[in-house]
This record gives structure tokens, sequence and C-alpha cells, in this order.
């Protein structure tokens, strides 16, 4: 169950307006409407949430408080920076202990999570899921795995998880993605850090951003979207406008094939961490980011595996949803595997 370590949390406090502007707070009885919203919905299935669901969920979701909506359609048409905070959304009244293998909690009996996650991320576009993460869920357990601590993935803890786009070697990358904080880490030092391209293109040399935009730069999958351990592609950097182009990174998945390719790639990841923000989530916070114009990661924090550690929820959505209709089946928002996808292009 919950403990009182919840309501002990601190409220992260931002140092500039800038950062402010992408923050929104809900009121007490903005917090209650969402709550009420919420409450209408049925038990959720989360081996099965079908378009009907969806799209009950999608025609209450207009019930939100309109600065809640105004702000998130506009994030969504001009996103400036690329990030989100929306907090003090409704949280689940009881939490049992934090999975202790990422996976979703059959002892979770209430899904208020859940529906918020979907309330306000089919704003944003149509959820997209992928065979090979998280057995296909389209809604995403992220918490620390014993074991794994010193992985840089979503399951490590005491390695800091590098900047990067998310699926970035996917054909079907997520336009967007959407975080929600259930539970903070014991000592609520966990951040989220997101760098923007917009913010860092002005501060690129010329030469650098002409490299960035050739496909020059050989990107891995991740391990479990990896078939073959020579798995890999030849991508751009960059793409798309050139004053706020598209940005597929990452971090520690993607090289330039030769010396020249590289500086630039390190230009982008030197300026990026010079433009980074960074974020703590508590409970009842959702982060939205686009995922085409900023990379997110994490970074390091000590679990207890006490019941009582981080736990995050996840959902993707795209914006052109026919586009990956071919990987699709009918009615379907699970891709097939990424390995089948490549043997037939």
């Amino acid at each position: 169950m919950s403990t009182g370590s919840e309501n002990k949390l601190q409220s992260w406090s931002y140092e500039n307006t800038e950062e402010q502007s992408h923050v929104i707070t809900l009121t007490q009885d903005e917090k209650k409407q969402v709550k009420n919203i919420i409450e209408q919905f049925p038990p959720l299935d989360l081996e099965s949430i079908h378009d009907d669901l969806l799209t009950r969920v999608q025609l209450a979701s207009f019930q939100l408080p309109y600065r809640i909506v105004e702000r998130i359609l506009r994030f969504r048409r001009s996103p400036e920076k690329g990030v989100l905070l929306v907090r003090n959304l409704p949280t689940d009244p009881e939490l049992p202990p934090t999975p202790k293998d990422a996976r979703p909690s059959p002892q979770k009996k209430t899904h208020s999570s859940e529906y918020t996650l979907l309330i306000h991320m089919l704003f944003l576009g149509e959820p997209i899921i992928y065979t090979e993460e998280k057995e296909g869920k389209l809604i995403n357990d992220i918490c620390p795995v014993q074991g794994t601590d010193h992985t840089q993935e979503h399951t490590g803890s005491k390695k800091s998880f590098p900047f990067h786009t998310e699926n970035a070697f996917h054909p079907y990358r997520p336009d967007h993605l959407g975080l929600i904080c259930l539970r903070s880490d014991h000592d609520q030092k966990a951040q989220t850090p997101v760098a923007s391209i917009i913010d860092a293109l002005p501060l690129l040399p010329s030469a650098a951003i002409t490299l960035l935009r050739k496909p020059l730069y050989r990107i891995r999958p991740t391990q479990m979207f990896k078939h073959h351990e020579d798995d890999q592609q030849m991508v751009a950097v960059l793409s798309g406008s050139l004053l706020e182009p598209d940005m597929r990174m990452h971090f520690r998945l993607m090289e330039g094939i030769n010396p020249e390719a590289q500086w630039a790639l390190d230009q982008l990841k030197s300026t990026l961490q010079q433009v980074a923000l960074h974020y703590v989530l508590t409970p009842g916070d959702l982060f939205l980011i686009n995922n085409r114009r900023v990379v997110h990661g994490r970074s390091t924090f000590t679990p207890c595996y006490d019941g009582n550690d981080r736990w995050i929820q996840r959902m993707f959505t795209v914006q052109d949803f026919q586009r990956s209709s071919f990987s699709r089946g009918k009615g379907q928002h699970l891709c097939v595997p990424l390995h089948v996808e490549f043997s037939v292009h």
C-alpha cells in the first residue's frame, strides 16, 4: 500500500520564468474536475485497450478544464521547446508496492494514472505500440529492477540514461510520449533531463548543421529490439525544416561514419547538454515530450527495492497513424517486430 512518503514530496522549484512557461499547475477545482471525469470510466483491462474505449475517453477529454485543453492543443500545434509539464493531477487513492519486475501490478485496483495518461495523450495523436517493448502493452510501467542497476535502460538506476530520441532507430517512432509519475524515488533526486533542438540550433556552427542533415550516422537498436548483432541503419540526425528541424538522436547508440561526421555529432551533444532543462517528477505530474524535437534521459538515483521506489507510467502517440498501417493489423495499434519490418522493405 502507499506510504506517507508521497505526502512529503516537495515541489521542484524552477529558477527562471523561461522554465515556468512550460509548466501548468492545476487548481484544486480543476483537479476535482479531472477526477470526476476519470471516475466515469469502467475498470481498465490493460491487456485489451480497444478502440471503443479510446473513443469514449477522447470524447470525455473535451470535458477537461478549458485552460488545460487549450495548453495541450497549443503544445501540439506550436510545441516551442517541445515539453509541457502538467502538475497536481489526480492520483490513485492507494498504491500497491512498486512492481519489482517493471510489469503491470496485479495489485493495482484503481486506474487514475492510466486514464490520466490516456485522456491527455489522445489530444496529441493515436496510440502506437511496439511488439518488442514491454510485451506490447499500450501503457508501460517504468521502475528500477534489482540486478539491472547499472544498465543504461529503463530498468537501471545507478547509471544515468543518456539523452535519446525514443525508439530513434524505428521507422514509426513516436511523435510524443507521456510520462506520469505515480511515486518518486526515496530521495526525490531522480531527474528527467530534456533538451530541445530549437534551443541548440542557434549555438551550432553551420558546418555542423550541414553534416548533421546528411545520412552519415550509424544507429543501432536498443537491446530489446536487437535481432542480429550487426543490426544498424544509416540515418541523418536532422531533417525537415531548416529553422525547426526534426531530430533523431541517441547519445549511446549513434556514431558518425567519418571524423567530420563524428565532430558534428559531438558538437550537437555538447550543445544539447548546455541547453538542457532538468525536472524532478512527483506524484500527480504528467510530462509531455515532443519526441521529434526533444531528447530526454534520466539521472542516477538509489533504489531500495522496498516497494516504495520510483514508479512512472509511459505511453506513445503518433500524429500520422496511417503511415504505420503496413506494420499493423486492422484496428490494431501494435507494430510487427522490427526485424520483420526491415525484412520486407
